[in-house]
């Protein structure tokens, strides 16, 4: 005798909306991070493909903006690649947080971008500052006043930390040297086998009355050391540097500051960034 059919019930999707919800939630804040911290990955991680890999492709082309081409040497290409920084790291991070849900059609809610545009401003500040570091730029906050008007005190300057690798410190030149673990920014004045002397406040390099449209004089009081010095010789492989505001600048007029070694020297002042005088060339 034949056995009667058993009834089948075909399985459904048991998973609740709200359980749903929660995964997809989860899924776009991770895909947020991912992006927050290299923009495009949280596209790629959504199976955005096109979107992730444009947006990689834009992030090389930054860096290669940072390096090789060094365009932090100029400060419309220093402003041109921190606002494209900000740009592509916020656009990629919110966009993946809020991706449309292929299946559903619906976005996570806004809400959660309080989390995610924090994150990515921390992420964006800390890499940005690595990247620039390992380009070779870098940034100081000038604070004193003894190169005024050149740079005034409270200035925030940006160093080519690699200029002197290949060019030799030349006079005239502002520069930044490393001494007892202390950075300091002075103008050279002579160099290595030049002769150098100061009568009140002139200043003769090799015989010849230098031309110094930069120098400010502040105190009417200086001492005579700051006014007279020399005549005598810069040692072959050391600067003569003084600072641009000569009455109140500790510099190689004074025996216990000295001459500077050219191998001390580290970065080139290019122009000033946070200040009333923003992308002034520092010359």
């Amino acid at each position: 005798m034949d056995s009667a059919p058993i009834p089948t019930t075909s399985l459904t999707d048991v998973t609740t909306p709200a359980a749903r919800s929660s995964g997809e939630t989860k899924r776009h804040l991770l895909a947020a991070l991912f992006s927050a911290l290299l923009p495009g990955a949280g596209q790629l991680f959504l199976g955005q493909r096109r979107k992730g890999t444009v947006l990689l492709l834009m992030l090389a082309a930054l860096l290669t903006c940072f390096w090789p081409l060094r365009l932090l040497r100029f400060y419309p290409g220093l402003v041109l690649l921190f606002c494209g920084w900000i740009v592509l790291y916020f656009y990629a991070a919110c966009t993946a947080q809020l991706a449309r849900n292929d299946s559903t059609g619906t976005r996570p809610s806004k809400w959660w971008l309080v989390i995610v545009l924090p994150l990515t401003l921390l992420t964006l500040s800390l890499l940005g500052r690595a990247v620039t570091r390992a380009s070779g730029f870098r940034a100081f906050s000038m604070p004193s006043t003894s190169m005024e008007k050149t740079i005034l005190q409270g200035d925030e300057l940006v160093a080519d930390m690699r200029y002197y690798h290949s060019h030799r410190p030349e006079r005239r030149e502002a520069v930044i040297f490393l001494r007892d673990g202390t950075f300091y920014v002075k103008r050279i004045i002579a160099v290595g086998g030049d002769s150098i002397q100061g009568k009140d406040n002139v200043i003769f390099v090799n015989g010849t009355e230098q031309d110094e449209p930069y120098v400010e004089n502040t105190d009417s009081r200086a001492q005579d050391w700051m006014t007279n010095f020399g005549p005598f010789t810069v040692s072959d492989g050391k600067c003569f540097v003084m600072g641009d505001n000569r009455d109140v600048s500790l510099d190689s007029r004074a025996a216990e500051f000295g001459l500077v070694d050219d191998r001390s020297i580290v970065g080139k002042p290019l122009f000033i960034l946070a200040s009333h005088r923003a992308g002034k060339s520092i010359r």
